[in-house]
C-alpha cells in the first residue's frame, strides 16, 4: 500500500507560506539537459525554477524554487534526494507539505486544476511531466517572460510522450501573444519543444533526413559524454581497489599474517 506524506504536526516544523510572485520579474525554467548551464543565474531579473534533480548540480547556480512532484514514498525512497530536499534553502514545491522536508510547500493543484482543465481531458488534467506544472503555475501567478533552459525532450523513449503536455502549456502563453498581450517566449536551439521536424505538405522529405541526422549526431556526442564519464569512473574505482589492497597488505603484515 502506497505511504501517505505525514502531515506536518507540532511546533518543531514551521508551515512555509506559498509564495507570491512578482509579474515585474522573467521566469526561467530549469531542467537537466546541457544548456541549463546556459541559464541567466546572474541575472537578478529572473526567477530560477528547477527540478529537485539540479539540487545536486555543482553547475546550477541558482534556484529560488525547487519543484518534486513524485508521490512522497517515491521521494523518500531515493536518500540522495531526500538529505538535498531536507538541506535546501529554496521553497520546495509538493504534492503535501511533509515533516521531513521543512521547506516544503504544497503545489497548488486544485487551483491550478480549475484554471486550466477542459472536460474534453477526461478526468487527469494534460500533465506528463513537472515541467509542466511548473509552466502553469508560472501562469497562474501573473509571469509574461518565460525561458526554459536544460528542456529539451528530445529523447524518444523518455521524453516523447512528455513533449506534447510541455507544448500545450506553451500553447497557452502562445495564445496570450497572438491576441495582443505582452508575453514572451525563450526557448534554445537544441531544445525540440514547439519544433517539428517538418511541415506537412510543403517541405521536401531531404529536409527532414537533415533534421534526423542532425539529432543523430547528438545523441551520438550524449553517448561519448556518458563513455567518457564510465572510463573516468572505472578508473577511480582501480584506483580505490589500489588502496584497499595495499590497506589490506599492511593490516595483514602488522598482525603478522602471511
Amino acid at each position: 500500500m502506497a505511504e501517505k506524506a505525514r502531515p506536518v504536526a507540532g511546533p518543531a516544523h514551521k508551515k512555509m507560506p506559498a509564495q507570491k510572485a512578482d509579474p515585474k520579474k522573467k521566469l526561467c525554467i530549469l531542467g537537466t539537459a546541457s544548456t541549463m548551464t546556459d541559464a541567466p543565474f546572474e541575472d537578478d531579473g529572473f526567477e530560477m525554477w528547477g527540478v529537485s534533480g539540479l539540487l545536486a548540480s555543482p553547475t546550477c547556480k541558482r534556484l529560488d524554487r525547487v519543484f518534486e512532484l513524485h508521490p512522497w514514498y517515491e521521494v523518500r525512497s531515493m536518500l540522495p534526494l531526500l538529505g538535498a530536499l531536507e538541506n535546501s534553502d529554496a521553497p520546495i514545491y509538493m504534492q503535501d507539505v511533509v515533516e521531513e522536508v521543512p521547506r516544503s510547500v504544497k503545489y497548488p493543484y486544485d487551483e491550478i486544476k480549475e484554471r486550466f482543465y477542459l472536460p474534453l481531458m477526461g478526468r487527469p488534467l494534460y500533465v506528463t511531466n513537472s515541467i509542466t506544472w511548473m509552466i502553469l503555475l508560472g501562469i497562474y501567478e501573473g509571469y509574461k517572460d518565460f525561458s526554459l533552459f536544460g528542456v529539451h525532450m528530445a529523447h524518444d523513449k523518455e521524453y516523447a510522450y512528455q513533449r506534447a503536455s510541455c507544448s500545450w502549456a506553451l500553447g497557452i502563453i502562445h495564445g496570450f501573444m497572438l491576441h495582443g498581450e505582452d508575453y514572451r517566449i525563450h526557448i534554445p536551439e537544441e531544445s525540440e519543444l514547439l519544433q517539428a521536424e517538418y511541415e506537412y505538405g510543403y517541405d521536401q522529405p531531404t529536409k527532414l533526413m537533415m533534421q534526423i541526422d542532425l539529432r543523430r549526431k547528438r545523441l551520438d556526442m550524449g553517448i561519448k559524454q556518458v563513455e567518457g564519464e564510465i572510463q573516468n569512473l572505472q578508473q577511480q574505482r582501480w584506483k580505490t581497489e589500489g588502496a584497499r589492497d595495499e590497506a589490506l597488505y599492511w593490516h595483514n603484515f602488522v598482525n603478522g599474517y602471511k
